[in-house]
């Protein structure tokens, strides 16, 4: 499922918004998804450790 949101940071925030999610049958969801808000350094940890992961799963 193609999913797309928009990521932008304010200062130390990071926002989701304006999510496309195509919904069975239609070009998206039935009711609007709500932007998401997360710390921006907790989400720089994680963005880096779930690239660490990935990086360990390619290396024979």
């Amino acid at each position: 499922m193609l999913r797309l949101v928009v990521v932008q940071r304010f200062g130390e925030i990071v926002q989701w918004s304006d999510w496309e999610v195509p919904w069975a049958g239609r070009t998206s969801a039935p009711y609007p998804l709500p932007e998401l808000y997360f710390d921006a350094g907790q989400y720089d940890a994680e963005v880096a450790r779930a690239e660490a992961d990935a990086w360990q799963q390619v290396r024979p």
